[in-house]
């Protein structure tokens, strides 16, 4: 008679044969392998990588380790931790002091010589503080050391005037352990220190308290995401009250407040970014150097099977294109100003082509002029420079790909009933470029006063296309692009585009 072999307990852990752990051990390396052949597909290889280190813990935990009693140790003394903590702390007040004797900066951005060394002690010490926590994570003294370098290295000041935004330079002091330049470093510490805050209290709540806490967080977060998805009208009355009163605080300052509706029912014209960067040259009289570059481009980003690296850098396009509010005018004096440099600009070479000034001039806020096209220009001039080479500025334009409606990609006449030429979707007179400005190698914007700064740079077609639209082989043999359009975006900026 047969009997059934027993599994062997370790340390209450089922243990499974060698041959289980081996089969477990093979299908981590084929999902190892299968993610390393599709590293070119972002999102697919991501996936099989995740898979195989979720494998590989399975692996691991069907076979542990018999228990070694030996090896328990005692916890660690309070008293250790406090010096380990009080440690971290000293060092963040060190940062905070050094600030303050030294003069550095307390209102804006600028930097200071002792920027460095302050952001090394603070950083290091909110490390140490974090090392006193995890020595004894049941102990509240930890928790309070790091969160004392938190709040240190995040700062406290005046509140800045009402109306203020955060990416303008606040009329304010500010005292903190790290730069003010720092900024994003210093809402991370402050993020921290309310967390070690929580995680003392935590520590000194019964358990079932914990749970119930745990549970309403949940609930929290997923009803939060619930009402900014809902939140684009028409809204329900419940989540328009949740939205305004209960959840906004709390997902934009996580970033979660997108409503997720990007295709539909109405997603609106995409944007890209065209980029003119002229090099340096020993003569100025000589031929210029020009180069182009296109952010997002399909054809070269569409690179894995779900698109996901290119559907990720239209976000970089889509931060520059809020405007200022309606109903924002400029003062007279400075609107006369701008409609004269533009028709001067139309008098030289640029014509104008709408009648409503609304569609042809779309200042962008603060945010984009002062801070996101800045920091665009600054990067393509660094990531493009090169050897012996140095870039002497960047025109940058965004552009506006227009939708066009069904009958006009159909070819279809409802006016008339008939059939006519269906009209492309990418025809190059559908992309609408708005002139965002020229900036130096650093970033700075070389003329405010710029005729064309803001105003749409036209493209227009000159002349009908022939049968078969711009992808026929008599559009080719005609001269292409430059025989039926007029691209007043490479006269603008004193170099031909290229055309695809």
């Amino acid at each position: 008679m047969q009997t059934k072999p027993r599994q062997v307990l370790v340390g209450e852990v089922p243990v499974l044969p060698p041959a289980a752990v081996w089969a477990v051990g093979l299908i981590v390396a084929g999902l190892t392998l299968a993610a390393w052949a599709a590293g070119m597909a972002g999102g697919l290889g991501g996936a099989l990588a995740i898979l195989a280190a979720l494998a590989a813990g399975c692996g691991a935990s069907l076979r542990p380790s018999p228990i070694d009693a030996s090896l328990d140790e005692p916890p660690v003394s309070t008293h250790t931790i406090w010096v380990i903590g009080l440690i971290g702390l000293g060092l963040t007040l060190v940062a905070f002091v050094t600030g303050v004797v030294f003069g550095a900066p307390r209102q804006g951005f600028g930097v200071h010589p002792s920027d460095g060394p302050r952001a090394l002690l603070a950083i290091v010490g909110f490390l140490v503080a974090g090392c006193a926590v995890s020595m004894r994570p049941g102990w509240y003294g930890g928790w309070l050391c790091a969160a004392a370098c938190g709040v240190i290295g995040y700062g406290f000041g005046g509140s800045p005037p009402a109306g203020t935004e955060w990416y303008l330079a606040p009329p304010r002091d500010w005292h903190s352990a790290l730069p003010n330049s720092w900024d994003s470093v210093q809402l991370y510490f402050g993020v921290g220190g309310v967390a070690c805050l929580i995680g003392a209290i935590w520590t000194r709540l019964p358990r079932k308290a914990i749970f119930c806490l745990v549970l309403l967080g949940v609930g929290y977060h997923f009803s939060s995401i619930l009402s900014a998805i809902t939140s684009p009208p028409p809204t329900p009355l419940v989540s328009d009250h949740y939205w305004a009163r209960v959840a906004r605080p709390y997902v934009q300052f996580a970033y979660m407040n997108n409503a997720y509706q990007f295709y539909s029912p109405d997603p609106g014209p995409a944007c890209q970014l065209w980029a003119c960067i002229e090099y340096k040259t020993e003569d100025p009289d000589g031929p210029k150097d020009f180069n182009w570059i296109t952010v997002v481009d399909r054809k070269n980003e569409y690179i894995d099977p779900l698109g996901l690296t290119y559907y990720r850098r239209l976000s970089i396009t889509e931060n520059t294109t809020q405007s200022m509010p309606a109903g924002y005018s400029p003062l007279a004096e400075e609107h006369e100003k701008i409609l004269a440099r533009r028709a001067l600009a139309a008098r030289d070479r640029i014509p104008r082509t709408f009648l409503n000034e609304n569609l042809e001039y779309l200042l962008p806020n603060h945010l984009i002029s002062r801070q996101i096209l800045p920091s665009y220009a600054r990067h393509i001039a660094h990531h493009l420079a090169q050897p012996g080479k140095a870039v002497k500025s960047v025109k940058i334009y965004r552009v506006i790909h227009s939708s066009i409606k069904l009958n006009l990609f159909r070819g279809f006449d409802p006016s008339t009933g008939e059939k006519v030429e269906g009209f492309s979707p990418y025809d190059p007179s559908l992309y609408l470029p708005f002139f965002q400005g020229e900036f130096d190698a650093n970033g700075r914007l070389v003329d405010p006063t710029a005729e064309m700064l803001y105003w749409y740079v036209p493209i227009l077609k000159e002349r009908p296309l022939p049968p078969g639209g711009w992808n026929s082989p008599e559009y080719h043999r005609n001269g292409g692009f430059k025989k039926y359009y007029r691209d007043y975006v490479s006269e603008h900026a004193g170099c031909p585009r290229p055309q695809e």
